[in-house]
């Protein structure tokens, strides 16, 4: 069965917690592979593809830094995320200049974890998309287009084509304001909140041209994008 986020590549000696997250993890739809030691996670990663490793620096041998540093050598667009616990900004930036993407302290919550993950999954899977059709609307990822069955068309600014393509991806689903903040933009405060509510006041505008699509405020929580899937064939 094809995991509905995508493949993991663990690297954390602590067998509990290595136990642990994998048992997490796989509960939201992930496929996770294990290795208690950066040697050990080479050859995994020498014999399968990941779209995540999850390493932790503090490994006996080779720490998870020299992990990652070979990794880079192999495929310099994997995404990783350290598990550390250490928080001094030299080992922060340390880690980011060797590859890294991103951070998360111990001890921290799985939770948390579990939505950078799939935040970030969802956000390739948007980007990778050319072109998107959802209802009597396409969005073309080329054009920077929404186009309309009436043959008209809205160019849009690459922010704004990001915010389509997540929640086309997601319709009929209650999505929450930092769940959208968090996915497309990596942080979630008062400005870009700002920010978002006017793009989606754009949406509103142009969905106008719509039979079958509209965006509803689901007060105090998000946004729907409500789609008429039994009529719009």
């Amino acid at each position: 069965m094809t995991p509905k986020y995508g493949h993991i590549l663990l690297i954390e000696d602590d067998l509990d917690l290595a136990t642990m997250l994998i048992d997490y993890l796989s509960n939201f739809g992930f496929d996770v592979s294990h290795a208690m030691s950066a040697e050990e996670g080479i050859s995994y990663y020498k014999i399968d593809k990941y779209d995540i490793l999850v390493v932790d620096i503090q490994l006996p041998n080779w720490d998870g830094f020299q992990f990652v540093e070979y990794i880079s050598q192999l495929n310099k667009n994997q995404f990783v995320l350290f598990l550390t616990a250490r928080l001094s900004k030299p080992d922060r930036l340390k880690g980011l200049r060797l590859g890294g993407n991103d951070y998360i302290t111990k001890p921290f919550d799985v939770e948390e974890l579990s939505l950078k993950l799939q935040n970030y999954m969802v956000k390739q899977h948007v980007v990778c998309q050319l072109q998107l059709n959802i209802g009597d609307i396409k969005l073309n990822r080329n054009l920077l287009a929404i186009e309309f069955n009436d043959r008209s068309r809205q160019v849009v600014s690459p922010r704004e084509f990001e915010l389509w393509a997540f929640l086309a991806n997601k319709p009929n689903v209650v999505l929450k304001r930092e769940e959208i903040l968090l996915a497309l933009w990596g942080d979630n405060d008062y400005f870009l909140g700002r920010s978002l509510d006017v793009f989606i006041c754009k949406i509103r505008k142009m969905l106008k041209r719509s039979r079958y699509v509209a965006i509803k405020t689901v007060y105090k929580v998000g946004f729907i994008l409500e789609v008429d899937f039994n009529n719009c064939h």
